[in-house]
């Protein structure tokens, strides 16, 4: 029997451009062989925003790029018929050739008509989209329906915006095969700074020294704050630094919280996910990025949380959602998740639980021993789950001085799979609500040292 089209092997390039950098992503699938896998790349050319207008720089952008990107993945990708004009490659195997390539660009991307046309003068082989309002809506209705979620929201937190797309499906589901699910409730929220010199100035919001818990005076604050915005990095060494910007984090999500509350109240008390990508994340990491989303959404109740911090779900989760029917690659959403963070917040029932055990539990594995869990009240806590080659089983349950309104009984329990889903943290925050920060920055000081080295 002839194998389906979409079934062959294939290798299809997905690139996302947004906030000033380039993700590229090239899937390759053999299903003979039970082969798939992901290479990957990013370039940043925030340094180069400067002179994305300039129309001699886009003419030989593409073609540097590309040319570099074939080394970096040691891929054959375009020939050349004249100087002007590239054609793609036809598939023919490993490392020779393309299926197809597809460059999805930010609605919000500096410049976005000149990246188009300098594209379709590079190569007419290109596919290009605007990742806007209905890409966004299809990618969040479809990985919902495929992850078995309920609700779905995707939140882009790039330091100079803050997008979050939301999907509620309902009991009275209706798909459809190749555009926006329908019948499901969608809504979008959206926190923009339309200049450096707006975004510069954010962060003498009032609100934020009611977070920040460095000792840094209002002028070095600043000027630390301003060469942040206007010279980007892609990892932050300064702890100062890190503290400004998680403070921003929370002051911004709160006034999403406060202007939208009839969209994002309620998240955690059903069947849940947040799928986190941007910048943001990268440059926090992924315990204090919980910390940011937990008390600037004001969050509770049991939630999982997918890390898009390498744009992978944005360049293939349509795809991958699609499976068979995908037009361009067939890909596994294992391929595409690096790890979901399972995410429980009990509510301690009084504050005599502060430092009383309020969970007992296990994880358990052929792989390993038995490793057992003890959490006591009034900590954030997150602990590693180790996936090597069996599936592994973590359970356990709450003291009854905790509340959890999103949970039947007091106990959880769920499996990861290496060849499945796979959770690689679980982080349990069980501090006292309401959370209040500190009086002044030694008090916060001290709560958030306690709350982000607990573990």
């Amino acid at each position: 029997m002839d194998k389906l089209p979409s079934l062959e092997k294939k290798a299809y390039l997905a690139i996302v451009v947004k906030d000033n950098a380039l993700w590229a992503h090239l899937a390759y699938v053999d299903y003979s062989d039970g082969v798939q896998y992901i290479l990957s790349d990013y370039t940043d050319i925030s340094h180069l925003r400067r002179r994305l207008d300039d129309y001699l720089f886009m003419e030989n952008f593409w073609r540097e790029y590309f040319s570099l990107l074939e080394k970096n993945l040691g891929w054959q990708m375009f020939k050349s018929l004249d100087k002007d004009l590239n054609r793609l490659i036809p598939f023919k195997d490993e490392n020779y050739g393309l299926s197809g390539i597809k460059v999805l660009v930010d609605d919000d991307q500096d410049f976005l008509t000149n990246i188009f046309q300098s594209l379709s003068q590079f190569s007419h082989d290109i596919t290009v989209r605007v990742m806007d309002t209905p890409h966004m809506r299809k990618l969040v209705g479809k990985f919902s329906e495929s992850m078995g979620y309920k609700t779905l929201i995707y939140m882009d937190l790039d330091i100079n915006s803050f997008e979050i797309y939301k999907v509620d499906r309902g009991t009275d589901e209706k798909k459809s095969d190749n555009k926006v699910p329908s019948g499901y409730r969608y809504s979008e929220i959206s926190q923009q700074w339309g200049s450096e010199i707006g975004l510069i100035d954010s962060i003498k919001d009032r609100r934020l020294g009611a977070f920040l818990a460095s000792d840094i005076d209002k002028a070095n604050l600043q000027n630390n704050w301003a060469n942040l915005i206007l010279h980007p990095v892609d990892v932050l060494q300064d702890n100062n630094l890190k503290d400004i910007l998680r403070s921003f984090t929370t002051v911004q999500l709160l006034s999403l919280l406060t202007d939208h509350k009839d969209k994002l109240a309620g998240l955690g008390e059903s069947s849940t996910a947040i799928v986190i990508g941007g910048k943001i994340p990268k440059l926090l990491g992924k315990k204090t990025t919980l910390l940011s989303i937990i008390d600037g959404l004001e969050l509770y109740g049991n939630f999982d949380v997918i890390w898009d911090s390498n744009s992978e779900i944005l360049a293939y989760g349509i795809s991958a959602s699609e499976g068979v029917k995908s037009s361009d690659i067939v890909i596994g959403k294992n391929e595409i998740i690096s790890g979901i963070t399972k995410v429980t917040i009990p509510e301690l029932k009084s504050k005599k639980a502060i430092n009383k055990v309020i969970f007992s539990g296990s994880i358990k594995s052929q792989d390993f021993d038995t490793e057992k869990i003890i959490i006591l009240g009034d900590t954030f806590e997150l602990i590693d789950i180790r996936n090597e080659q069996n599936k592994v089983i973590c359970e356990g349950e709450f003291e009854n001085n905790v509340y959890i309104p999103s949970l039947t009984s007091q106990r959880i329990s769920f499996v990861s799979s290496p060849k499945g889903i796979k959770y690689d943290k679980l982080l349990i925050d069980s501090r006292l609500r309401p959370i209040i920060y500190g009086t002044d920055r030694y008090k916060n000081k001290l709560k958030i040292n306690k709350w982000l080295n607990a573990d």
